[in-house]
C-alpha cells in the first residue's frame, strides 16, 4: 500500500519553482499487469492552473496510470515528466501508514514544511541582526519567506488543522491514536487531510470523495478551486466534474485512448451529445448513399441492351452498335459494383441505441403488467432481518419511485435483496404479484467463477439461443461481436457491471431494484442508464451515493433509520 505522503519531485526549494511551467506528463506509457494490457502507449499532460479530471469505466487503468505518474509503478515503456520544484502529492482509493504512525505523526509530517519555514525565517532574522554587506538580500529572501509563510496560512496553522480534521469528521478522533485502528474511510479522509494542510506542488488524485459527505465534498471543491499547480482527479462524481476541474479526459487505456474534453461535466456531456448526433449524421449520408449505389448497380444489371437494333438485313450494323452498347452497360455496372465495394469497406457502423427498457417494436407484445387485487405489484409488511430491518413497511404500486438513504451498514443493501427475494426474513412478508418480473441490479458484480465465453454464458443465463443472445448484447453497444469469446472471468469489473446490465435489461421487468446504480459504470453509461430508469413506467427503488441522483429525487427520499422506512424531516 502507498504511504499518503507526498512524493518528491524537482527540487527542494518551493520559492524557486517556475510555476508557469511546471506539468505533470504521461508519455507513450505502455503497462502490462500480469496477463493484462492496462495502458498501451497512453499519454497525457497536466500544466499548472489545470484540474483535469480523469473519467474511464474502471478497470480501463485509471489508477494505474496516477502510479505511474507518482512514480510506484514502473511502465514497461514510456515516459513520466513530474515539472514541478516541491512535492507532488498523491492520494491512492485505500491509503495507507507505517505501521506504528498515529495521526499526529501524520499531521506533523503533513506540516513540516511551516516549520522549515520558520526556521530559515528566523535564521534570515539573526542574519539581519548583524551589519553585514549582504543586508539587502537577506532582506528580499526574508521577505520571499514570510509572504510564503502568510500564504499558506502559517500564522494560522492549528486553527486550520482544526477547520480541516473538522470538516473531514476526524475532529473527534484521539490524535494519538494508531493510524492502523482506522477504519478504511477514516485513513482515507485523514490521508486527504495531510495532502490539503500540505498544499503540495502537484496532486494525483485517486476517488478523492468516496468517502466524504456532502459538507466534506463542498469543502474540497472550494478548495480545489484554488488551487494552482498541476492536478489530475480521477473521478466519478459528478457533482465534483461538473464544478471542480478544468478539462476532462476520457481514458480506455487497454486501447491506448485518452479523448481530452474542455470544461467540465455539463461540456463534456454536451460534446458527447454532438458528437453522437454527428456519428448518426454520417450513418445516415452512407446508408442513403450505398442505396443509391445498390440501385445503380442493380439498374445496370437489369436494363440489358439499350440499342434498338436495325432489320434483318443490316446485321452488321446492329451486331456493331449492339456490342458498343453491352461495353457501356458493362462499364456502367463496374463502376456501380466498385461504388458498392469501396462504400462496403468504409462502412459506417451503425450508432447503438441508448439503453432503454422498452420493448423493441418489432418484438413488442401484448404483456400486461401483473399485480395484486389493488393495482399494488409489491407490498412488504413488517420485514425483518438480522439487525437492520427491525419491521420495514414498502408498497410499490406502478409509477412510484423511491430513493433509499442512510448511512453504511443501515440495511439499504440488505432491504433490495429481501425485496428481490434473494435472500430470507427473520419474520414479516413480501407478497409480490403473480408473473412478476423483478430487474435487481446488486451493488457489486461477481463473475469470478464464470469461465464460458461471454456469448456463451449470457445465452445460458437467458436461456436463449445464441443468435438471439448475440443481439441482445451488442443492442446497447454493452458489447460487441469482439468480446464474445473472452472468458468472463477475464473480463474487467466494469465489464461485469456490463454484462450484470445486459441481463437487467433482457429480462424486462416490470419493477426495479437498484443498488448502487452507478457503480463501476462509465458516466456515459450512467447518464444513459438514469435516463432509461425515469422513462421506466414501473415502480422504481434505488439505493445510492450518488449526490447527484439524490439532489435529482429529493422529494422521492426515504430514510432507513432504526431498522425502519421514514420520511426524511
Amino acid at each position: 500500500m502507498t504511504d499518503p505522503s507526498s512524493h518528491q519531485a524537482g527540487g527542494q526549494d518551493i520559492l524557486s519553482a517556475d510555476q508557469r511551467s511546471a506539468h505533470l506528463l504521461a508519455e507513450n506509457l505502455h503497462c502490462v499487469l500480469g496477463d493484462r494490457m492496462v495502458l498501451r502507449d497512453v499519454s497525457l499532460k497536466v500544466s499548472h492552473g489545470e484540474r483535469v479530471g480523469l473519467i474511464g469505466e474502471n478497470g480501463r487503468g485509471k489508477s494505474t496510470l496516477l502510479r505511474a505518474l507518482i512514480g510506484e509503478l514502473a511502465p514497461q515503456r514510456g515516459q513520466v515528466v513530474r515539472a514541478v520544484t516541491g512535492q507532488v502529492g498523491f492520494l491512492p482509493q485505500q491509503p495507507d501508514f507505517p505501521g506504528d504512525a498515529t495521526i499526529e505523526d501524520v499531521l506533523s509530517r503533513a506540516t513540516s514544511e511551516f516549520g522549515e519555514l520558520s526556521a530559515r525565517m528566523r535564521a534570515a532574522e539573526e542574519q539581519m541582526s548583524h551589519d553585514g554587506g549582504e543586508l539587502e538580500a537577506v532582506l528580499e529572501e526574508y521577505g520571499r519567506l514570510q509572504e510564503e509563510f502568510i500564504r499558506r496560512g502559517g500564522w494560522e496553522l492549528g486553527a486550520r488543522i482544526g477547520e480541516v480534521l473538522d470538516v473531514f469528521g476526524l475532529a473527534g478522533l484521539d490524535r494519538g491514536r494508531h493510524t492502523q485502528t482506522l477504519s478504511g474511510g477514516e485513513r482515507a479522509r485523514l490521508a486527504l487531510a495531510s495532502l490539503v494542510l500540505t498544499e503540495p506542488a502537484g496532486l494525483l488524485l485517486d476517488e478523492p470523495t468516496n468517502h466524504l459527505d456532502d459538507r466534506a465534498v463542498d469543502w474540497l471543491i472550494q478548495w480545489l478551486a484554488q488551487y494552482q499547480g498541476p492536478c489530475l482527479i480521477a473521478s466519478h462524481d459528478r457533482v465534483l466534474l461538473d464544478t471542480a476541474v478544468t478539462a476532462i479526459v476520457d481514458l480506455d487505456g487497454p486501447r491506448g485512448s485518452t479523448v481530452r474534453y474542455g470544461g467540465g461535466y455539463q461540456d463534456y456531456l454536451d460534446e458527447r451529445a454532438a458528437a453522437r448526433e454527428r456519428w448518426w449524421q454520417r450513418y445516415r449520408d452512407w446508408s442513403q448513399e450505398l442505396a443509391e449505389a445498390q440501385r445503380r448497380l442493380h439498374k445496370a444489371h437489369t436494363g440489358g441492351r439499350v440499342f434498338g437494333g436495325r432489320g434483318d438485313n443490316d446485321k452488321l450494323s446492329y451486331n456493331a452498335a449492339g456490342s458498343a452498347a453491352e461495353r457501356a452497360v458493362a462499364r456502367t455496372a463496374r463502376a456501380a459494383q466498385q461504388h458498392v465495394r469501396r462504400l462496403l469497406d468504409e462502412a459506417v457502423s451503425r450508432p447503438p441505441e441508448p439503453l432503454d427498457f422498452a420493448l423493441p417494436r418489432a418484438a413488442e407484445s401484448a404483456d400486461e403488467v401483473p399485480e395484486l387485487a389493488d393495482g399494488v405489484l409489491l407490498r412488504a409488511t413488517g420485514l425483518v432481518a438480522g439487525e437492520v430491518l427491525r419491521g420495514a413497511d414498502l408498497v410499490l404500486a406502478p409509477g412510484v419511485r423511491h430513493v433509499i438513504a442512510g448511512p453504511n451498514g443501515a440495511g439499504k443493501s440488505t432491504l433490495l435483496s429481501v425485496l428481490a427475494g434473494e435472500r430470507a426474513l427473520d419474520a414479516g412478508g413480501v407478497e409480490r404479484a403473480p408473473g412478476l418480473r423483478i430487474g435487481y441490479l446488486p451493488q457489486d458484480s461477481d463473475f469470478s467463477a464464470e469461465r464460458s465465453g461471454l456469448l456463451d454464458a449470457f445465452a445460458a443465463y437467458r436461456a436463449a439461443h445464441v443468435e438471439d443472445a448475440a443481439a441482445e448484447l451488442t443492442r446497447f453497444g454493452l458489447f460487441g461481436p469482439a468480446d464474445f469469446h473472452t472468458p468472463v472471468n477475464r473480463l474487467s469489473v466494469g465489464q461485469w457491471r456490463r454484462l450484470e446490465l445486459a441481463l437487467l435489461f433482457a429480462r424486462q421487468p416490470h419493477l426495479l431494484l437498484l443498488d448502487e446504480p452507478t457503480n463501476h459504470l462509465s458516466l456515459v453509461l450512467v447518464e444513459q442508464l438514469l435516463d432509461a430508469v425515469e422513462r421506466f413506467t414501473g415502480p422504481v427503488v434505488m439505493v445510492t451515493h450518488d449526490r447527484a441522483l439524490r439532489e435529482r429525487h429529493r422529494d422521492r427520499l426515504l430514510e432507513l433509520s432504526g431498522g425502519r422506512l421514514v420520511r426524511p424531516a
